[in-house]
């Protein structure tokens, strides 16, 4: 079974409040999306005796940093004179109000309302910090296949580290994101969310 990138979408979703969810679609344009796929393990460092392997030699291991430590996410779309374009820099650029035609949308991070290993995470420690859940998601190609997905939870999107590149084709805006949760598999998006309003 081959997933193509034409058959991928990515979502941005908000924690919202109450009942309501939103997400914002995400369109690809050089089907380049990067993220790991899963949470790295603790390091293992071998202790031999006086440096001979011998049957008492065994692993230790180290401390929990690299496991929750954060990792990169990059992928870029492409901006249009559109409201989901207006969204979507609202988005990544920290505010937590985004608007369209119809209004503006309030929307909540994710911040602190996650976990790794069962471990709830804390929150940021500046309160501006706005994390978001990332579904990325490839449609199988064939009725019968299953689709391929993975979940990122509390992914910060550092508003300096947005950037916009300008061609002969138009606009591209490359996205940088830092994954503060864990990573998981998903054959669907989350359900039920209410689509962001435009």
């Amino acid at each position: 079974m081959i997933w193509q990138g034409k058959e991928g979408e990515l979502r941005l979703i908000e924690h919202g409040l109450s009942a309501t969810t939103y997400y914002l679609e995400v369109l690809f344009t050089e089907m380049d999306f990067s993220a790991p796929i899963k949470r790295p393990l603790t390091e293992e460092t071998l202790v031999m005796n006086r440096g001979m392997m011998d049957t008492d030699a065994h692993y230790i291991q180290s401390d929990e940093i690299p496991r929750y430590a954060p990792m990169s996410m990059t992928f870029s779309c492409k901006l249009a004179d559109t409201n989901n374009t207006r969204v979507l820099s609202d988005w990544l650029s920290g505010n937590t109000t985004v608007g369209g035609l119809a209004g503006s949308t309030r929307i909540y991070s994710w911040d602190g309302k996650t976990t790794i290993d069962g471990n709830t995470l804390p929150a940021f420690a500046d309160v501006d910090k706005q994390s978001y859940r990332v579904e990325m998601l490839w449609d199988a190609t064939v009725s019968s296949g299953s689709s391929y997905g993975v979940r990122y939870e509390e992914v910060y999107f550092a508003p300096d580290q947005q950037t916009i590149t300008e061609s002969a084709d138009g606009l591209s805006l490359s996205c940088n994101g830092m994954i503060y949760g864990d990573v998981t598999r998903i054959y669907h998006f989350t359900n039920p969310v209410s689509e962001m309003i435009t």
